[in-house]
């Protein structure tokens, strides 16, 4: 484990394992539904905090944000275009081994530009050892 960015969209952890983040950078949204953000857990669980946001006001678009657990729908905010810079977040939850779709549709079929991110406290098995100490000395590693 590194804390190092992988990729956008997946859950990332910080180098001692204690936090994990997820960013899906800014997209074009113009009327299709698509996930912003895509991810697992392991076994850990995780105190999260979502954000969602759009880059335009005044654009016309009203925006939808759907947070899915385990293909769930388990929160969801619709955000009207006079609306834009609201503070939009939600805490949360996440138990291990489920799999986290953050789902973004443009209600309006304008385009524009939007984004989230969820930064989160990890728990759990994860939290009571330094996985990168684990690793190096081969204690839980996999052969």
């Amino acid at each position: 484990m590194t804390g190092t960015l992988e990729g956008l969209t997946t859950l990332q952890f910080s180098p001692d394992g204690k936090y994990a983040y997820a960013y899906s950078g800014i997209k074009a949204s113009s009327g299709t539904p698509f996930n912003l953000l895509d991810f697992s857990t392991n076994s850990e669980y995780l105190i999260a905090n979502f954000t969602f946001y759009f880059a335009e006001q005044g654009s016309g678009s009203d925006m939808q944000f759907k947070i899915i657990m385990n293909e769930q729908v388990v929160g969801q905010i619709n955000i009207p275009d006079t609306n834009y810079n609201w503070a939009n977040n939600f805490n949360f939850l996440i138990p291990p081994f489920t799999h986290v779709e953050i789902e973004q549709d443009n209600l309006s079929g304008s385009t524009d530009r939007v984004g989230a991110s969820m930064i989160a406290e990890v728990k759990g098995a994860i939290e009571q050892q330094n996985l990168e100490a684990i690793t190096d000395n081969n204690k839980w590693a996999s052969k």
